[in-house]
Parts: structure tokens; sequence; C-alpha cells
């Protein structure tokens, strides 16, 4: 080989590359921002984080001691939510689904919802929404709302 073939395939090697890490690079740097700042929240309610994952916009983060859970969602009313898991009385997936074909369905929208004890309120964790531009393949967060419905299913208070 000689020495020009070998320069353009290692220039377009870093061509192609650098797109690719810088993504993922950004990703991590995102994540750290936002378990930063999931910690800060737990620290200031005297929490210790145990599980934490970052969904696309949502943040989670369970303290399984205390049975308590932190949620960041830049598209929520309230920046953060403090949500004791000893005080809720229901959690189940919601899901909203349009009929594309007769035996196939296409998910428009999925959060996670906590009903508390004694009251009406309810609170809902998005995990996907069709309308949102960030939002990656519906079935991949699926199967992450399953994984947190359980997760919450197994610190509330029985």
């Amino acid at each position: 080989m000689d020495k020009s073939s070998l320069m353009i395939g290692t220039l377009l090697f870093v061509i192609f590359m650098f797109p690719i890490i810088y993504v993922l690079r950004k990703q991590k740097s995102i994540e750290a921002k936002q378990k930063k700042a999931l910690n800060t929240i737990a620290g200031k309610h005297g929490l210790k984080l145990d599980k934490f994952e970052t969904i696309g916009h949502l943040s989670l983060g369970l303290d399984s001691s205390n049975k308590i859970l932190v949620a960041i969602d830049p598209k929520m009313e309230i920046d953060h939510l403090v949500i004791d898991l000893k005080k809720v009385s229901k959690v189940n997936i919601s899901k909203n689904t349009l009929r594309v074909d007769s035996n196939k369905e296409r998910i428009i929208h999925l959060g996670l919802q906590l009903a508390e004890q004694n009251s009406s309120k309810v609170t809902e964790l998005v995990f996907y929404d069709e309308e949102d531009y960030e939002s990656t393949d519906a079935d991949i967060r699926l199967h992450e709302a399953k994984k947190w419905d359980e997760i919450i299913h197994k610190n509330m208070a029985v």
C-alpha cells in the first residue's frame, strides 16, 4: 500500500468516527449532569440514591432504604418530583395506542402512573410521547417502563 492510500484511509476513518465519538461523549455528559442533579435533590431531602437511570429526557433515581423515588423531567411543570413510595397505592403503565393495520398497533403515548393513597392525585412519568422529537423506539421505552414498574412495585409499602 502506498502512503497516499494509507493517509486517505486514515482521514476517512477519522471523519466517520468523529461524529460517533462526539455523540457518545455528549450523551455521557448529559447523563452525568442529570445524575449530579438527582444526587443534589436527593441530598437536600436526606436521601441516598442506589438506583439511577436516564431514559431520554426522563431521569429516575431510587432510594431503596427510604422507599423514595426522585424524578427529573424538563417537560414537567415542576422541575423535579420526590415521590414517597410508601404513600403510593397503585402503579400502572398507561399506554395509548393507534391501530395501524388490522393486527398492528402503534404506541403514541406511554407513561407510568402513580396514584397516592387517600388522595385522587395521580402523577404520571412520561416515558414516550410520539410528538416528542427526542423519543426513540416506543418498544424500547415500553420495556424500560415495565422495568421501573417492577422496581416501584417491589419498593411500595405492602
